[in-house]
């Protein structure tokens, strides 16, 4: 009696789960028009968040209650109840990426047509990274990984040299070489749409490439203005990410992340521009 009584409860359950939706997702092919892309806005740019837009022209309204995203680059995943009629985009955290080539991923889909209570799907495709965002974003992981495995780096005290039109801001920089990645190189910085490099400093693509190999070594970032007007520093976002270029044997060409600076730094390099300018 006790094992007929096991067994009832057991099928009780599992037509309760059922009735309810959450038995598991029969597997099912990719459903024909629907399209996935993989994309960041401007402002994700700055927090590491991405996102996969499905655009659905299936004829049917679809619900979306779960996402991943897989490469051999990285992966992610988002999870909730959403529907894609016609479009939907759902928002992740981007893990810290890998090197590589190309930012398109496999996506794993779990869905089911809207009023087809309890007929959960999963399917496999293919989200296309169409304006290389991602890419990019995986392309300044890999060159931090690798450059900051490479060498200790350290950002030093900011100072100004000179006065007004004749000052120059300065910051030094320092590379520590942990000998775990000789064959990677320093290849200059890049300046930003608010300051531009002075003639001293390393200058990617023209700088001498600086293996992290030997002793450590001090290298400055001497800035100065690119602009002078006051609406550009109050509309400014971008200003104070100067790129770091980084070559070696698994880095894509061109590839740069945005040296780290503090809070007190970035004061110090937007306090240099009233006295340069002659807002003073």
């Amino acid at each position: 009696m006790r094992r007929i009584a096991m067994l009832a409860a057991g099928l009780l359950v599992g037509s309760t789960l059922a009735a309810c939706g959450t038995t598991e997702p029969r597997e099912a092919a990719w459903p024909d028009g629907l399209t996935a892309y993989l994309d960041q806005t401007r402002l994700q740019r700055n927090t590491g968040e991405a996102f996969v837009r499905l655009v659905n022209d299936t004829g049917a309204s679809i619900e979306v209650s779960r996402v991943e995203v897989s490469s051999d680059r990285f992966r992610a995943r988002w999870t909730g109840s959403e529907p894609v009629d016609p479009e939907m985009d759902f928002d992740f955290d981007m893990p810290r990426g890998k090197c590589g080539e190309g930012g398109d991923a496999d996506l794993t889909l779990t869905w089911r047509e809207t009023g087809d209570e309890g007929e959960w799907r999963t399917s496999i495709g293919r989200a296309e990274d169409r304006y290389a965002n991602v890419d990019r974003l995986l392309d300044r992981d890999c060159a931090e990984r690798t450059l900051t495995e490479a060498a200790d780096i350290t950002v030093g005290e900011p100072r100004v040299e000179g006065e007004g039109k004749q000052s120059v801001f300065v910051l030094p920089v320092t590379f520590a070489p942990t000998e775990a990645l000789p064959d990677v190189t320093f290849d200059g910085w890049e300046g930003t749409v608010l300051f531009q490099l002075a003639a001293e400093t390393p200058t990617w693509p023209r700088a001498t490439p600086q293996p992290m190999t030997g002793e450590p070594t001090t290298l400055e970032l001497r800035v100065l203005p690119a602009r002078c007007d006051p609406h550009a520093l109050a509309d400014d976002k971008v200003g104070s990410l100067f790129r770091v270029h980084v070559a070696g044997p698994d880095v894509p060409d061109g590839a740069n992340y945005f040296l780290p600076l503090s809070k007190a730094q970035k004061t110090a390099l937007y306090d240099f521009l009233p006295g340069y300018c002659g807002w003073e």
